[in-house]
C-alpha cells in the first residue's frame, strides 16, 4: 500500500477525550496506518499533502444508522446513501439493526432475525462502499434465541446485539437477562432502543425501569429516536448508570440540549455517542453527524474538540472497535476540514462553537484518499489542502 505524509496541519484533534487536542501538524500514513504524529515530519511518501494550515479530526463514526442492501435504501428508496456520508466526513457506520428490507416480517421470528444479521454481516464484510467501514450484522433481540445462535454470531465476529422488538412482559422469565449474559461473555455489545415507538409502529417502549433491569451497554437516542422517554428518567440513567447514552440527529432537540447541560455539569462526557439514527423517517442527512456536534458545541456549549470525541473516539471505545482515535498504530481514518468562506469563525473548531457547519477538504480512509480538493455535501472551505506525488 502508498504512503501519504500530511504536513502543515492547523489543529490536530484526536478523538480521545483524555488528551482531545494534540501538538502536532503533520502525520505520517503507511500500509493504512497512522505511523508517525509530531512536528515537522519529513517522511520520505509516495504521496504529500500540504493542509494549509486546516484542521485534521478521526473520521467520524455514526453510533446508530441502518444499512439494508448495499447503498441503497428502502426506507426512502434512496441511492448512494452511504457515499454521500463519507462525503459528510463519516468513515464508518454502526448498524442499529437491519430494520428496513422490503417485506420483513416486524417483529421478526428469531430464525427470521438471525439470518438477517448473518447475511448483512456477510454481505457488507464483502462490501467497502467508497471505502466506508460498514460494521453490519446486529441481531436483533427477539423470543427464542439459543445460546448456540450468540457462538454463531460470535463466530462471525458480530458485535453488537439490540433490544427493539423484544416483549418486555416476558422479563420475567429471565430470557432477556440470560440474553445479555450470553452476549457480554463472548465481548458483544447490548444496546437498546429507548424511548416511544419508532417508524415500525411496532418496537417496545423503553424507560428507566426497562433500561435498569436489562442493563444494557448502550442507549440507542436516549434523547428520542425520534420520541425520547421521559426526561425524569433519562436523567435517571445518566445519574444512576454507566451506560453509553445516544444523542442522534433524529431525536428531540430539546432533550438533547437537556442532556448535553447535565452531562457538561457532571463531566460525564465518556458516556455520550453521536448518532443519526438513519436512513428512516428522518430520511437520509449526509450532514447529520456534523449538524449534531454543531449544535452540542454551540447550543450545548461543550467544547468542540470534546463533541467531536462523542462522535469518534467515544463511539469506538462504546463498541469494542479500534476506530475513531488520531494516533500512531491506528487505522489511518481521517478528515481535513476548514470554516466555510463567510463564516465569522477562525477555523473549523471555532465554527462549531459558533454553530456552523465547516467546509470538508479532505476525507482518507484506511490510507486511501477518498475526497480531495473539497466534499460534494458541505460547502467549500475557505483553504483546502493541496495534494502533490513524490
Amino acid at each position: 500500500m502508498s504512503s501519504i505524509l500530511i504536513k502543515n496541519i492547523g489543529t490536530l484533534v484526536t478523538g480521545k477525550l483524555e488528551d482531545p487536542l494534540r501538538k502536532a501538524d503533520s502525520i505520517y500514513i503507511e500500509d493504512g496506518l497512522v505511523r508517525a504524529i509530531g512536528i515537522g515530519l519529513k517522511h520520505r511518501a509516495d504521496q504529500t499533502i500540504d493542509a494549509n494550515g486546516i484542521t485534521a479530526i478521526p473520521g467520524l463514526i455514526d453510533s446508530h444508522s441502518h444499512p439494508s442492501i448495499g447503498e441503497y435504501t428502502p426506507a426512502q428508496n434512496s441511492l448512494s446513501w452511504i457515499t454521500n456520508y463519507m462525503h459528510g466526513g463519516v468513515t464508518a457506520l454502526i448498524s442499529a439493526g437491519e430494520l428496513h428490507l422490503p417485506g420483513l416480517p416486524l417483529p421478526p421470528d428469531a430464525r427470521t432475525a438471525l439470518s438477517v444479521a448473518i447475511v448483512t454481516k456477510r454481505c457488507y464484510d464483502n462490501l467497502r462502499p467508497s471505502g466506508v467501514k460498514v460494521h453490519a450484522g446486529t441481531l436483533l433481540l427477539v423470543p427464542g434465541l439459543t445460546e448456540k445462535d450468540f457462538d454463531e454470531i460470535q463466530a462471525l465476529g458480530i458485535k453488537l446485539v439490540k433490544f427493539i422488538f423484544y416483549d418486555y412482559s416476558l422479563l420475567p422469565n429471565g430470557e432477556a437477562e440470560r440474553y445479555v449474559k450470553w452476549a457480554r461473555s463472548r465481548g458483544i455489545k447490548v444496546k437498546i432502543h429507548s424511548g416511544g415507538v419508532s417508524r415500525s409502529g411496532v418496537s417496545q417502549v423503553a424507560g428507566f425501569d426497562i433500561v435498569h433491569k436489562i442493563q444494557p451497554d448502550i442507549i440507542g437516542h436516549i434523547t428520542g429516536g425520534p420520541i425520547p422517554m421521559a426526561e425524569e428518567d433519562m436523567i435517571r440513567i445518566a445519574r444512576e448508570s454507566e451506560c453509553f447514552m445516544e444523542i442522534c440527529t433524529s431525536g428531540n432537540y430539546r432533550l438533547a440540549l437537556v442532556l448535553a447541560r447535565y452531562v457538561k455539569a457532571n463531566n460525564l462526557h465518556h458516556r455520550v455517542l453521536i448518532g443519526t439514527d438513519t436512513p428512516g423517517g428522518t430520511g437520509v442527512v449526509p450532514r447529520g453527524i456534523l449538524r449534531e456536534i454543531a449544535f452540542i458545541s454551540s447550543v450545548g456549549e461543550i467544547e468542540p474538540e470534546k463533541s467531536i470525541c462523542m462522535a469518534t473516539g467515544n463511539v469506538g471505545r462504546a463498541h469494542g472497535l479500534n476506530i475513531g482515535i488520531l494516533e500512531e498504530g491506528r487505522p489511518a481514518d481521517l478528515v481535513l476540514l476548514h470554516k466555510i468562506t463567510g463564516s465569522v469563525a477562525k477555523n473549523a473548531l471555532e465554527s462549531f462553537a459558533k454553530g456552523d457547519l465547516p467546509g470538508i477538504s479532505t476525507v482518507i480512509i484506511d490510507g486511501e484518499v477518498r475526497v480531495a480538493g473539497r466534499s460534494q455535501q458541505t460547502p467549500p472551505p475557505e483553504r483546502v489542502a493541496s495534494q502533490s506525488c513524490c
